[in-house]
């Protein structure tokens, strides 16, 4: 399910909105073939979880009528933050395929569902932490069958072939830290909706922790305190999360993007952070980069970052 192979085109499905983006080789990197954005409707996507696959679907076909009848040759799809779970884990030292054997008798420790009904991978990841000679950090992303299946239903139905699908999160990482990755000192990225957010704290170009938070730009004031206010509660929990899980884990730099990192108001938080950490919105097009007439627009970073997949 995870697997690479070649694609040229990502589809993001996230809790507002769904986003198709192709491209084609440019002189300087890339330049957009295709891209095309459908608004979703309330109660498809509910708390950042596909509920409803047979309105997803209406969606999706209507995605495909923006681009004229047909997606690119492979696509690479995302799915919601809360149906594509990432672990960190550590594990005795072993080959990949045997620690994807062993895993399974672990699985229902690090996940709220059954393996049975579940489809998972496993990838090996550096952390900060020191591994002993014994041990080994692996990346551990798992799902229901039944949202596997619905995605590769639509898809079959939209005569689209999907080259894999990952995480919302793992694509929201590629497409901002560019082709050559994160380095030594740690990064977190805060990608702001409507009415969630996510926190990934990064190492090296690898997400060790993934935080959903259900606070965004439209938010209420909860006990007198803004939903901006909230977050960077929360961007403050996570770094400190991360540097109790990893030894050594420097967190330098917050990097803002989303569909609503444009807001003056969340920007001000943000700079109140400024002492501490480098602050900046992230620009994901500008990263890789990619030109044409969506360039510049805020949202998109997952939707690139499943683009340039097996182009990195």
């Amino acid at each position: 399910m995870f697997g690479r192979r070649r694609s040229y085109a990502g589809l993001s499905i996230e809790g507002g909105a769904i986003r198709y983006l192709e491209l084609a080789p440019a002189s300087r990197g890339f330049r957009i073939s295709r891209s095309a954005k459908v608004t979703l409707e309330e109660g498809i996507i509910v708390q950042d979880r596909i509920v409803n696959m047979e309105r997803l679907s209406s969606a999706i076909g209507s995605l495909r009528t923006k681009l004229g009848g047909k997606f690119a040759s492979a696509i690479t799809i995302s799915l919601p933050p809360q149906d594509a779970i990432v672990r960190i884990v550590e594990m005795p030292k072993m080959s990949i395929d045997d620690a994807r054997s062993a895993f399974g008798w672990d699985f229902e420790n690090y996940f709220s569902f059954p393996l049975k009904d579940a489809s998972f991978d496993i990838v090996p990841v550096e952390t900060p932490s020191p591994m002993t000679d014994d041990n080994m950090s692996v990346m551990v992303v798992a799902s229901r069958l039944t949202v596997i299946n619905g995605i590769l239903d639509i898809a079959a139905k939209e005569e689209a072939r999907v080259s894999a699908i990952e995480p919302y999160g793992i694509a929201v990482v590629r497409g901002i830290l560019g082709p050559n990755g994160g380095d030594e000192s740690g990064s977190l990225i805060l990608s702001v909706g409507g009415k969630s957010s996510q926190i990934i704290v990064t190492y090296k170009g690898n997400g060790l922790v993934y935080r959903t938070v259900f606070v965004g730009a439209r938010s209420e004031l909860q006990g007198g305190v803004s939903h901006f206010e909230m977050l960077m509660q929360e961007v403050r929990s996570s770094i400190a999360f991360g540097a109790s899980q990893y030894r050594g884990l420097n967190v330098k730099e917050i990097l803002l993007c989303g569909e609503h990192a444009d807001n003056e108001e969340l920007q001000g938080e943000l700079q109140a952070l400024s002492d501490e950490y480098t602050c900046t919105v992230a620009d994901s097009w500008g990263k890789w980069p990619i030109e044409g007439e969506s360039a510049g627009e805020y949202g998109w970073e997952a939707a690139i970052g499943l683009a340039v997949r097996d182009r990195s």
